[in-house]
């Protein structure tokens, strides 16, 4: 969830279809402390002379200050930190120079379909992002582990019909990618960011995609007052799936308000709508509060529910952010 003008909230990162600054270089520390540190001849404490026809003295060049001699230094912390969850919707803003920001959290999704059920469970969501430059940062993504329990009606060679139970677990694939903060808020116009990520196939047998699937995001924000705002997101991916490769957008739009100085709330759609044979669009509902326990802590909870055939009947999940 995106809001200025109060403690941020998060954003929440759901699954698609299917350190610090070393320090300067301790020679040239130690050569600069030693060279401040020499007192000027005149509190030496002697008679200072010189040579009749001697030329004048020179004063030593300007030196730059210490902390100039190495550029890059992580910038300063002076406002709460802005998570890509627990909502669909990713926020425009990186995470601040020289800092690092770990998400993460758990989603139980439920669905129904006739007399067939299904219960699935993810964690632990991680999301680890480094800000690298000014509004701009890497981010190393694993949903985690994924497991599921499917029940469903089937009929045997006699005709009689029985329940059967089905177990499905392992790892999901791992996403490399980028964050970049555009644009800021500029009158009508919005907070503008890009993200681009792939994934490589790196999960387990029969979860992964079994190929490289790469997407991009199109992030924007609107700010409305002081602790109302709304974001959106446009998204492109070429997902793999089934050994056949498919193009697929997916979009949100997504109003956060600040309830209290730290806590906030949200609502949001969100939808995926794959450009594929035999592939239904699906449209999810959801909203959840965030609680900000310091400026680098913050817990969430989020809870949604399908609005087609296609989505997940239910889901809920809990999670957290913290930065350093």
């Amino acid at each position: 969830m995106y809001l200025r003008g109060q403690p941020p909230e998060p954003t929440l990162t759901a699954s698609g279809r299917c350190t610090r600054r070393t320090r300067p270089h301790r020679a040239a520390s130690a050569w600069l402390a030693c060279w401040t540190a020499l007192p000027p001849p005149s509190q030496t404490g002697g008679p200072q002379t010189q040579p009749a026809h001697a030329p004048p003295a020179t004063q030593p060049a300007a030196r730059a200050p210490e902390s100039d001699l190495w550029r890059w230094q992580p910038a300063a912390l002076t406002e709460p930190l802005v998570t890509d969850r627990p909502d669909f919707t990713e926020s425009t803003d990186a995470v601040p120079r020289g800092h690092v920001q770990l998400e993460g959290g758990y989603t139980f999704a439920y669905e129904r379909a006739h007399k067939d059920r299904r219960r699935s469970h993810t964690a632990p969501e991680a999301l680890l992002r480094v800000g690298l430059f000014d509004s701009f940062e890497l981010r190393l993504g694993w949903e985690g582990y994924a497991w599921s329990e499917s029940q469903f009606e089937t009929q045997t060679r006699g005709g009689r019909r029985v329940l059967r139970e089905e177990w499905r677990q392992g790892a999901t694939d791992v996403s490399v990618g980028f964050k970049y903060k555009l644009l800021e808020q500029d009158g009508l116009r919005p907070h503008f960011g890009l993200i681009g990520a792939f994934a490589p196939p790196s999960g387990s047998a029969g979860i992964s995609s079994g190929d490289v699937d790469p997407e991009a995001k199109l992030l924007w924000a609107y700010d409305l007052g002081d602790r109302v705002g709304i974001a959106g997101n446009v998204n492109f991916g070429v997902p793999h799936d089934a050994g056949d490769r498919f193009f697929q957008t997916s979009a949100s739009l997504s109003l956060g308000v600040g309830l209290t100085d730290r806590l906030g709330g949200y609502v949001e759609y969100f939808g995926f709508y794959p450009h594929a044979e035999q592939a239904d669009c699906a449209h999810w509902l959801n909203g959840g509060l965030t609680l900000l326990l310091t400026d680098n802590l913050q817990l969430d909870w989020r809870v949604g529910a399908g609005l087609n055939e296609e989505a997940d009947d239910f889901f809920a999940g809990v999670g957290f952010a913290w930065r350093w």
